[in-house]
Order: C-alpha cells, then structure tokens, then sequence
C-alpha cells in the first residue's frame, strides 16, 4: 500500500535538484469533547461489561439517559490518558501501576432513536443497514448459520436478532475489575429510576486473557493492525489524533502515519468529516447530513462470537499431518499451518515477514509488526527527521521474490488486502473498507484445546465503529472473507471468520518449499458462530444532551 520510494538513482539525496516535497493536506479538526471515546481513541481496558436495555416508559428512558450523561466518556478524555499510559508504559517497560481510569459509551438501535427522538430521525441516519437492524435479513446476509430446525439464523442468539433488538447497548470498560462492577451498579437503570426505566435484558462480561494477554482464544495476538485516523486535536499548538513518524510520500501512493499504519480520512468512521476518494484517496468534503445532531456520530457494530478452540485446535493438527505428507511441505506444524490461515504468528509477528518460524520480539515491534506489503517487496521506512524511530532489524518482507509468502486467502488479506487490487478497486478503495474494531475476549480460557471441549462458552466480543455498515462491515464479512474468488483471484475462503451455507470452506496453499505444487485445506465446518449482535448509532455527547434526553421529544 505504502510504497516508501527511496530517491531515484538519477537524482540520489542531497542532489541539486532535490525529489519534490509532497503538498501538505488539510487536516479538519476533530470535535474531542463531543465525540465518544471509544469510536476513534479506543478504550483498551483489560475489563469490559456490555449491557443491553430495552425501553419501556419514554420520559423514564430519557431521565435515567441525563442521569446516566455526566458519565460517558468523550475522545477527548480517553485519548489523553491511552496518550499518559502509553508514555508511562514507554519509560518503565511495564504496564504502569495504580494508572486507572473507567470509562463508558453508549449506542441506540433503529427503534432505541425513533422512541427518543422520533421515527423520521431514525429513518434519516445513512445507512440501510442500520435501518434494518441485525435480524433474518441482514443475518442471512452475511452467511450466518442456521440453528437446526430453525429459519431464521438469528433464532437462538443470546441477545438481538429478529424482534429482541435491544433499544440501547452500553459498553464500561476499566483497567481495574472492582471499579467497573461499581460504575456498572452506578449506570444499570434501578428502582431509583422509576417502574417504567429501561430493562437490562442481557449484560456480559469481557475480560482480557491472563494466560495469553491480548490474544484471542485461538491463540492468536489480537488488534495488531488498526488504521490511522486522520485530523487535528489541536491547532495551536498543532497536534495529529494519530501521531506520524514517516515522511509523507511524493509519488501519490497512500500516506502512513507508521509503518503499516495508513492514515484514513475521519469520514470513514465519524459522520460529518471529510473522507477519501476511492480512486485516488484525494480529500473529499463531508456529506450533507439529514439533521445536524447526526454529527460526530458512528455506526457501531457488535457481535457475540462463540469460539470452537477445541474443534479449532484439532483441525489445524489434522491438516498439519496431512500437509507435511505432501511435496513442497515437509516439517509443516500445526503452529505454521495456523499462521498461515491467520496470516500471523500466535505472537503476532506477520508470516511475511517470519516466514519459517514465530517471532515473538518481531511482534513486541510496534514499527515492525505491521511493516509489510503484499505485491512489492516491502522497502525500508523512511522516517521523519527527529522522529526518534528507526526499523527494527527484522528481515524485510519480500512477497514479490519469495511471493505468496501469505496466503491471499489468510485472514489477514481477506479484511485488508492492502496494496494488492481487489475485485472493487485499488488500495485506496481498500482504505475506504477499514473498521475501527474494538473487542475483547469472554469466558475462560481452555486449559488444554488438545484434550477437547469442556462444554464452558468463549469467544470474542467483536465491535466495530465505521461510518456505513453497508460499505464496510458487511462488505468486508459478506463480499471478502466469505467469497473464495475474492479478493482479488480464487484462493479460498477465510477459514477463521469466513462463512458458507454448508459450512464447508476450503483454502488454497502456497508451498513452504518452493518449486512443489500448491495445496487445497478444506474445512468441515466453521468454528466462529455468531450468538448475538446488533447494529447500532453512537450519537455525539451533545446529541444525547439536546435530542434524546429531551423531556419533549424536540431537538
């Protein structure tokens, strides 16, 4: 994606007539104390509760919502301390102790708007999807499975799905277990509230893994890739939302702020700011929203994600036994295998840049980690002056000599194909793809997956804050890792989230010894099954202040 050119060889550094230096861009200025924390900063606790409540008297849901606005949590809060912690963590080389803060958001299902605001507000909102809600419809859609005996896919989740959509979803995340269960206890509607105050109709904890922090159940290092977001939290002094230590590129190609960091434009994310063309990435002004207070909002979407890490398990160790039978992939691990379907190593270090074994000081990197390409041999960052950055001394990834060296069927690829042309467009329609994600694991880790499944639920609370539903989430889960022929050429399936009505998928490996023939890796069944979801509006700050905790129902 990032194509960082060193200068030609006709016109080296220092030259007389010196490469041209790239145009700076407009960057606007991002409303930090309206917008919610989560969507563009990110909570990153290690504690997460998710409550969903179903309205019942209006004028209750609107006095508990006031109740309840002193404490959600706005960007302009949550970045500065992720900022505090990320330094403190930088100088002691650990986690900083007794540096803890809670914080909460909220969102507002299609039916949660038309009871606060009204009908034609929650018709208004630009996205079809958002409109339809996460029931049969949209749930088909995306390939959920069927429940046996049942016609509609969403007829056994947990929460939402056809007719259970809940009204208003919070999120309260902490770095400290006891002070979430307080300010859960201090936000969760009561009888203090009055009889007809919104129901909790389900609420489940998140917690990091303390056998395996920032790892997912299946072992595999989570949230290693996030874009960049695009404007000012500041103009005097001038101050980036996300800091950049790479030089802008002047040949047209997509700008990072990091290597394997691209910088998006903010209207991907947030209503109501400038986003990037899909052919060049050019600045495009925002579009003109139906009513003022959609501003600073952002689709979030949520889904409860149960993990099969023991089915997991002994299918990659099958299919490894299998493989290493075969010409081209001798010595073939379940670790590799893994990997390969994944695109990383269960530390998080990239295939393509650890090619034969895991990585795991690659993976600690943060301007390494994520320093790779798919068509081109990836070339050494160029950083800014004073920047204080430097590359690690990691082999480099070299996918055009030693290519594929990730699968273009890994999970990785299949959500963000990076440099690569897709079946929609260039990498610059790819930047227009990208989600904020935000999940974190639920239930206990499984001792030992080898030994099979102890019948106890876990699994992954995905969210994801993107400025269309239609465009991004359903693109990335429906058009990508579902279909084997994209993106961009017949390569298989994404066997980690990918989806089919049979539940069989199959994906197409490189050899790991070149010059043999490639193999097909068909899996039985899928081992990520959706429980639960939903498809909701995080309105700014202000908006639940003037719209929806109005006692008259008028903006």
């Amino acid at each position: 994606m990032a194509r960082r050119k060193t200068a030609p060889a006709d016109n080296p550094a220092g030259a007389s007539n010196p490469a041209p230096k790239p145009r700076p861009v407009a960057e606007p200025l991002l409303d930090v104390h309206d917008m919610q924390g989560n969507i563009l900063a990110g909570f990153k606790k290690d504690h997460q509760h998710l409550i969903a409540l179903k309205i019942r008297g209006i004028p209750e849901a609107r006095r508990w919502l006031a109740r309840v606005l002193p404490h959600i949590s706005s960007l302009a809060e949550v970045h500065q301390f992720n900022a505090l912690f990320k330094m403190r963590r930088a100088r002691l080389n650990r986690d900083p102790h007794g540096l803890a803060a809670t914080w909460m958001n909220l969102a507002f299902s299609h039916d949660g708007i038309a009871k606060l605001a009204s009908a034609d507000d929650a018709d208004a909102l630009p996205d079809d999807s958002f409109r339809l809600g996460l029931g049969k419809e949209r749930s088909e859609f995306l390939g959920d499975p069927l429940p046996a005996g049942q016609t509609d896919p969403t007829a056994k989740w947990f929460v939402g799905g056809t007719g259970r959509a809940p009204d208003i979803f919070l999120i309260v995340a902490s770095d400290c277990p006891k002070q979430l269960a307080l300010e859960v206890e201090r936000i969760r509607p009561g009888a203090a509230d009055g009889p007809d105050a919104p129901e909790p109709i389900w609420d489940e904890r998140g917690e990091t893994r303390t056998a395996q922090p920032g790892h997912e159940h299946f072992g595999f290092r989570d949230g290693v890739s996030q874009p960049g977001v695009r404007g000012l939290i500041s103009r005097s002094p001038k101050m980036y939302l996300t800091p950049r230590v790479l030089k802008p590129p002047v040949d047209g190609s997509p700008e990072f702020a990091k290597p394997g960091q691209p910088l998006v434009w903010p209207g991907h994310f947030v209503l109501g700011y400038p986003f990037g063309d899909r052919r060049d990435g050019s600045r495009q002004d925002s579009v003109p929203l139906a009513r003022p207070w959609f501003k600073n909002g952002s689709f979030l979407v949520f889904r409860r994600l149960n993990q099969n890490v023991a089915g997991f398990t002994a299918f990659v160790a099958a299919a490894a036994a299998k493989l290493a039978a075969e010409p081209g992939f001798d010595g073939l691990t379940p670790a590799h295998l893994g990997a390969l379907l994944v695109g990383r190593w269960p530390s998080g270090a990239p295939v393509s840049r650890a090619p034969a074994l895991d990585n795991p000081a690659l993976a600690k990197d943060g301007l390494s980690n994520n320093d790779f390409l798919f068509t081109v041999d990836t070339p050494p960052p160029d950083f800014l002056p004073r920047s204080g950055a430097s590359p690690g001394a990691f082999p480099r990834a070299l996918e055009s000599l030693n290519g594929p060296v990730c699968p273009h069927a890994a999970h990785i690829f299949k959500v963000n194909p990076r440099d690569h042309v897709t079946d929609v467009g260039n990498e610059f329609d790819t930047l227009t793809r990208r989600i904020l994600r935000r999940g974190i694991p639920f239930g206990p880790s499984l001792a030992d997956p080898l030994n099979g499944d102890d019948g106890v639920e876990r699994g992954l609370h995905f969210l994801c804050y993107q400025a269309s539903i239609v465009d991004q989430f359903e693109f990335l889960q429906q058009d990508w890792t579902n279909n084997r022929a994209v993106p961009p050429t017949a390569n298989g399936h994404d066997l980690i989230i990918g989806q089919s009505p049979t539940l069989e998928r199959s994906i197409t490996l490189s050899p790991i010894v070149p010059g043999a023939a490639g193999q097909t890796v068909t899996a039985p069944t899928q081992w990520v099954t959706p429980t639960g979801g939903g498809y909701f509006f995080a309105p700014s700050i202000s908006a639940i202040r003037n719209v929806l905790c109005r006692q008259d129902g008028q903006p």
